[in-house]
């Protein structure tokens, strides 16, 4: 069977459609704690449905996207598509991130700067902007620091660092669980994902297509098959980038 028949079949569980109950309770129960909500959405599987089941119970719900001015052109083809989505800068773009901390090849400090480039720091901005919730797509199946932040705080939880109310509504959800959503309910979904039903499931997501994360694992032997274009922008700046494919 096909991805889409499996996904398909995968929709008439009864466990299923329990996650998909679940969910919209946590929203549910979340949107009565905060006053600007939004939905942190990358263009993902995961907040693509999390963006999808937020709109069902608050249907002009805004959805913020970080750009760090290194999108796949599928997922900026599904950004413009989508409505009610505000792009919301970066500190800086990815690229200069990586030159700043000494190229490609950076370890753990690297890895820590991306992460407050473009995640901590323009938190804390959209916090100043009113913000004090965001619905988020992660799920404790993809790694081992998410699934103990669920079990800790549980799916809907006050961040006193980012001063925000967070929802993860799909927490819990498998990855067939997500790929029954999208294929049973028709979402128009990031196209990258095409070029990855070959790849491990635990490699199959979207981000920055210059992120350095896995990049020893075949990350950038991928982008070089898969975008030649981008892989030849990359290595024009960090010409490092050519020992990893």
């Amino acid at each position: 069977m096909d991805m889409h028949s499996v996904a398909l079949a995968h929709a008439t569980t009864r466990a299923y459609h329990q996650r998909v109950s679940d969910a919209l309770d946590r929203i549910l129960r979340w949107n009565e704690l905060v006053t600007q909500p939004y939905i942190a959405f990358s263009a993902g599987k995961d907040s693509t449905v999390s963006l999808h089941l937020t709109r069902q119970v608050i249907s002009d719900c805004v959805a913020i996207y970080i750009d760090a001015g290194c999108a796949f052109p599928e997922a900026t083809d599904l950004l413009h598509a989508t409505p009610n989505v505000l792009t919301f800068a970066a500190d800086e773009p990815f690229l200069d991130t990586l030159e700043r901390m000494g190229g490609v090849d950076g370890g753990r400090e690297l890895e820590n700067e991306t992460m407050r480039t473009t995640v901590i720091h323009p938190l804390a901005r959209l916090r100043s902007e009113g913000y004090d919730g965001h619905v988020v797509g992660l799920r404790a199946e993809e790694n081992r620091g998410r699934d103990m932040n669920f079990k800790i705080h549980g799916a809907i939880y006050y961040h006193s660092g980012y001063a925000m109310w967070v929802c993860q509504p799909i927490v819990d959800w498998s990855y067939d669980d997500v790929w029954a959503y999208i294929f049973s309910n028709g979402i128009e979904y990031c196209k990258t994902y095409d070029k990855m039903w070959h790849m491990p499931r635990e490699w199959q997501r979207i981000s920055y297509w210059a992120g350095e994360t896995g990049r020893r694992y075949g990350r950038w032997a991928w982008l070089r098959q898969n975008y030649p274009e981008l892989f030849d922008k990359l290595v024009s700046r960090f010409p490092n980038a050519a020992r990893y494919t």
